[in-house]
């Protein structure tokens, strides 16, 4: 990604490679996130040293990083980071190296499935008329 090889990303750098990514989501007839508020998550989650220059060392040391580089070159995986719950990744952040059980795996999944009913019972629920 250090196309100068200057040893840091800079925000051309940066822009240069989401571009291709707006690409293929306007391909895909999603409407992409402005590269400013992208540069603005992306610095958020790294937390460079010296603000605005995201160095190797800074995405060593971020927990997060393969999130970084989704956005920056897997579309697929950028769109699951996307749609995620943001406690959830924080949630992973915490966890990553820790194996998760497969009875956690399960309690995740049914959550999910409950709270993807209780949304839909609502939706549903706010369409009925209540007037007698």
């Amino acid at each position: 990604m250090d196309l100068d090889g200057d040893g840091v990303l800079s925000m051309y750098e940066l822009q240069y490679f989401y571009q291709e990514q707006c690409q293929k989501l306007e391909a895909m007839a999603i409407e992409p996130l402005p590269f400013e508020d992208c540069l603005c998550q992306m610095l958020d989650m790294v937390k460079p040293e010296i603000p605005g220059m995201i160095t190797l060392r800074d995405l060593k040391r971020c927990k997060l990083s393969h999130i970084f580089f989704d956005t920056f070159f897997n579309i697929e995986k950028y769109l699951d980071h996307e749609q995620r719950d943001p406690l959830l990744a924080a949630r992973d952040a915490e966890t990553m190296g820790q194996e998760i059980s497969d009875w956690e795996r399960y309690a995740a999944e049914e959550y999910d499935n409950l709270v993807s009913e209780e949304a839909a019972n609502e939706q549903h629920n706010d369409g009925i008329s209540t007037d007698f």
